[in-house]
């Protein structure tokens, strides 16, 4: 009798979030968790308490409930569980940029998934967000490769959303504007494709991905000078999240209107904007847009020429969250904003300095082009990756790509012959 009941605050509990009610689901799972003695029942509690906690932005609670999952699985000794505990574990440990940790328990649901389960995608896009944070893009590349393949195997759209929007990202990091916008472009046409064709359990999910890749869109348009777009983009993504409440992606729809303000030389609203996000992103552990809103704000700070040592301040901790990261890109985009702070005060020395100390963090990311030996990423610049995953300067391997198409050829790289090694992903928007 006992546990038909807690099977029932479960249930009501699933009725409640579907209503935006969230907080009282969450309290009605929590409660009826002390009363569960069925383990398989705790573990699905426990997988909505997760889920839960990762949408209202608790990113810590989100990784103590999938530890407990782990527990469970271990002591059942399911396979499927552990794939599924360990699954959570990795998204929780990418949200709060431990991306080492990420990347490991991924592995682990790839190995006690099934050959070809969704499972196994979903734990390849965690992999290639964690190696988006560690700037390991050629491991990026492999692991969208493989869950692009798996989503078309599987018919599963969010997981072909989510490759999309994540490979939308690289480009992005890699200042590939028009590319970047392409991706996410495609990514957000194929949410509001699913999300229109959706049943209503789905719905919570498919509108989230609508949100998401409509906020994604607003930056690769800014960066492009199309911030009229880039604002109406983002306006809609933060009516849509305040709407139902989604804490993550109202935070990061400030730090993308700071940016948009901040280009158009409206600093001082910029500034608050970024004051606004920087709590909410540290309540949610999120360091890796905890980071961008600090540089952001360093930047907005600078040009209003005011207060120097409050931008140094904010300069040195955001590079030291990208350090702890082990985030190379963002530590080289500080010590280049360093550089351009030691040039206005004439100090060349220092100024030599940082930027050597960025050029390097290039190089070890793997972002010096073979062909030129010049940095990728380090401005605005049009980015080719090759089917075997080797990114270089568009510009630089035009010539290969134009005798590609009847004749086989080299990865000035890796020297793999190209027209027989498939990088699906990398062309998929071509």
């Amino acid at each position: 009798m006992g546990q038909r009941v807690t099977r029932r605050q479960v249930d009501e509990g699933l009725e409640l979030y579907a209503n935006k009610n969230y907080d009282a689901a969450i309290k009605k799972w929590t409660v009826s968790l002390q009363k569960m003695k069925d383990n398989r029942l705790r573990f699905s509690t426990l997988g909505y308490l997760a889920a839960a906690s990762r949408d209202r932005g608790r990113n810590k609670d989100y990784l103590v409930y999938a530890v407990q999952q782990i527990d469970i699985a271990h002591e059942i000794d399911d396979n499927n569980l552990r794939a599924q505990a360990y699954l959570t574990l990795s998204r929780a440990n990418e949200m709060l940029a431990d991306y080492f940790k990420a990347v490991s328990y991924s592995r682990s649901a790839l190995q006690y998934s099934s050959t070809g389960d969704s499972t196994q995608g979903y734990a390849l896009l965690v992999m290639a967000d964690s190696y988006i944070g560690l700037c390991n893009f050629s491991k990026v590349l492999e692991s969208l490769d493989k869950a692009l393949s798996i989503s078309h195997e599987k018919e599963d759209h969010l997981m072909e959303i989510h490759v999309l929007s994540t490979m939308g990202k690289v480009y992005l990091a890699l200042k590939d504007f028009p590319k970047a916008l392409l991706y996410q472009r495609r990514a957000h046409e194929l949410s509001l494709s699913y999300a229109n064709s959706t049943v209503d359990q789905n719905a919570d999910l498919s509108s989230k991905f609508v949100r998401l890749t409509k906020l994604k869109l607003a930056t690769p348009m800014r960066l492009m000078g199309d911030c009229e777009s880039a604002t109406r983009s983002v306006d809609e993504a933060m009516r849509a999240a305040s709407s139902v409440g989604d804490r993550p992606v109202q935070a990061k729809c400030l730090v993308c209107i700071g940016d948009i303000q901040r280009s158009q030389n409206n600093n001082e609203v910029a500034c608050k904007k970024y004051e606004a996000a920087i709590p909410m992103l540290q309540d949610m552990n999120d360091r890796y847009s905890y980071t961008l809103a600090m540089i952001g704000l360093a930047k907005a700070s600078l040009a209003l020429n005011t207060q120097k040592q409050n931008v140094n301040e904010v300069l040195t901790t955001a590079l030291s969250t990208a350090s702890a990261m082990g985030n190379k890109l963002m530590q080289a985009r500080c010590h280049l904003l360093n550089e351009s702070i030691f040039l206005s005060e004439n100090r060349l020395e220092e100024a030599r300095h940082v930027h050597e100390t960025a050029e390097r963090l290039f190089q070890e990311a793997d972002l010096i082009c073979t062909v030129c030996q010049k940095p990728m990423g380090m401005q605005s610049d049009h980015i080719q990756i090759l089917p075997c995953t080797h990114f270089f300067h568009q510009r630089c391997v035009a010539s290969l790509l134009q005798k590609w198409t009847h004749q086989a050829q080299s990865c000035p790289k890796c020297h793999k012959n190209i027209l027989f090694n498939r990088s699906y992903v990398a062309l998929v928007c071509s």
